[in-house]
């Protein structure tokens, strides 16, 4: 397997780059399909009287349904991430949620890659480069509504090693 870096020059210049803003708009229809995917029970979700004697002011989307999957969110509005190896594996998502999603709203997602970073797997990995992606979430008053972030790990895999062992 190489010595070299795997991050180039190129790869550094892609960090703290931004998308164009994708926007959404939010019907009830995306809420009922959302709660029946995720399997969501909450009646903040579905109960308008429930949710206003909650203090939620009507019915709210789920948390995460601004963004369920930031590696895929991200693709979705444009962004594009350095895949130098075959192999891939999800690294994890976090969510910082700040306001919620409700019907009517107009959502604007804008992605960057936050941060890369590569490590040495073992023998059966290879190196691995890990791309940290951010996907931020403002309402049509240019509200911050959350923060997802999701980390994509690509990797070299056994078959790189045995590609040189055969070679």
């Amino acid at each position: 397997m190489s010595d070299s870096p795997v991050i180039t020059e190129q790869m550094r210049q892609m960090v703290g780059v931004e998308t164009p803003p994708y926007s959404i708009g939010v019907e009830r229809a995306d809420l009922l399909r959302f709660i029946e995917a995720t399997g969501e029970e909450n009646p903040s979700f579905v109960k308008e009287s429930w949710a206003r004697g909650r203090g939620y002011g009507g019915v709210v989307f789920p948390p995460t349904f601004f963004c369920p999957d930031p590696i895929i969110a991200a693709d979705r509005v444009g962004l594009r991430r350095p895949w130098p190896f075959k192999y891939s594996i999800d690294g994890g998502s976090e969510w910082e949620f700040f306001l919620p999603v409700r019907v009517g709203d107009t959502l604007r997602l804008i992605a960057k890659i936050a941060d890369l970073y590569e490590k040495q797997g073992s023998p059966q990995i290879g190196r691995m480069l890990f791309t940290i992606i951010e996907v931020r979430c403002t309402n049509q008053r240019d509200e911050l509504v959350g923060i997802a972030r999701g980390t994509g790990i690509v990797y070299e895999g056994a078959s790189y090693g045995q590609e040189e062992a055969d070679g």
